[in-house]
């Protein structure tokens, strides 16, 4: 029997999914990781092909066939390295059963013929009409330069211009290109002129800010003060307690939905929930009904998962307490701009999560510049909550 189809709200500005967190790349700066310590290989093994840790092509078709059909609303796939999914083949075989409009999020892991002949002909559901690429590439230099020789970025736009040769648009202007090259502003990443001749007239390239801490300092620009730099920059010696849900549908390479990119990433730190899909699959994948057995005494549990018949988008909008605040990872409460420009064009900002009672102590509330600004994210002295 079919699954009953999810009723987005309109206001929803993202679908996310890990197809995996296997990785070709073990880069130093990776936004897997929540303290960005430069874990990459050792968080994130890419153990025997015997352990379970990815829905197959049909459950992601079955699970993802939920979603009605969006012109403007695309499934991000993305991971890890999401060419390396199913062997390399898995993402054609997924493609193929979906009507959907997609964008990938790669480091370009297969080679451009390689990747073609993967798609099995689905090459349209990576096309659309929008004002950026479908296929956003990463550039991570030391690694890049270590698989390729020296030759990294050289390698990299060959690859993305080569594209042209099956069935995609290539072009310098975003708007008219299916594939852009990104590159994290990170302080210790460099355009050269070299980099800049050699894209030139090619390929869309640009940075995309860099969030985190690096050498004490905060860098990126965040709507809840504290959020992500209070225990890493030692302002704060614990985390806080806050309300949190997510404006955005996260799914894990399991399947499980989670709140929070922290969360998703932290679980699959742990290990990620692979005796809790065993047993969750068992069970008809009734998380509504059994999943607050199975994650019992996890501080970090996902929300619901995407093949179970009772789970719906209303599961997203409950404000849940925790524990966490002051380790959230950047890209879920920094400013941005959302599908609707909303901040570009109203001033309005967009984050992935809305939180709200946040508890934070006198101490370091007079340490907030722009408290006017914030303060009604923060729990009343007196206890009372104060919505945000």
């Amino acid at each position: 029997m079919p699954l009953p189809h999810l009723q987005l709200p309109e206001s929803l500005n993202y679908i996310g999914v890990f197809l995996t967190l296997e990785c070709n790349l073990n880069c130093s700066y990776c936004i897997n990781d929540p303290q960005q310590a430069g874990r990459r290989n050792s968080l994130f093994p890419i153990a025997a092909k015997t352990v379970r840790k990815e829905l197959s092509p049909e459950q992601w078709i079955e699970g993802l066939g939920r979603i009605p059909f969006s012109a403007d609303l695309p499934i991000t796939l993305q991971g890890g390295e999401p060419m390396l999914y199913g062997g390399g083949r898995g993402l054609g075989t997924l493609l193929a059963g979906l009507p959907h409009y997609f964008d990938l999020l790669t480091n370009f892991a297969l080679r451009p013929e390689v990747f073609a002949r993967n798609l099995n002909g689905q090459q349209a559901k990576l096309q659309r009409n929008a004002p950026y690429p479908s296929i956003r590439v990463s550039y991570h230099a030391e690694e890049m330069d270590r698989v390729w020789h020296g030759q990294g970025f050289a390698e990299l736009v060959q690859r993305c211009a080569a594209l042209g040769e099956h069935g995609f648009r290539v072009s310098p202007d975003k708007a008219e290109s299916d594939v852009g090259i990104y590159m994290v502003e990170h302080p210790a990443n460099v355009v050269t002129p070299e980099m800049e001749r050699l894209v030139e007239g090619r390929v869309p390239f640009e940075g995309k800010e860099f969030l985190g801490v690096h050498e004490g300092r905060l860098y990126g620009h965040y709507l809840y003060p504290y959020s992500t730099d209070l225990v890493a920059r030692g302002i704060y010696p614990r985390t806080l307690k806050c309300e949190c849900r997510t404006t955005e549908l996260l799914v894990d390479p399991l399947g499980f939905v989670w709140g929070c990119h922290f969360f998703l990433y932290e679980s699959w730190v742990q290990g990620g929930p692979l005796k809790e899909f065993e047993a969750l699959e068992a069970m008809q994948f009734r998380f509504r009904e059994r999943g607050e057995g199975l994650f019992s005494g996890r501080s970090m549990a996902p929300v619901g998962h995407l093949l179970d018949p009772a789970f719906a988008m209303s599961d997203l909008e409950i404000f849940r307490p925790c524990t966490h605040y002051g380790r959230c990872v950047g890209c879920d409460t920094k400013i941005k701009n959302d599908r609707f420009q909303s901040f570009y064009d109203k001033q309005i900002p967009h984050t992935s999560v809305m939180i709200r009672n946040i508890e934070m102590p006198a101490q370091l509330r007079a340490g907030i510049d722009d408290i006017d600004r914030v303060a009604h994210f923060f729990r009343n002295d007196d206890g009372n909550g104060k919505h945000g």
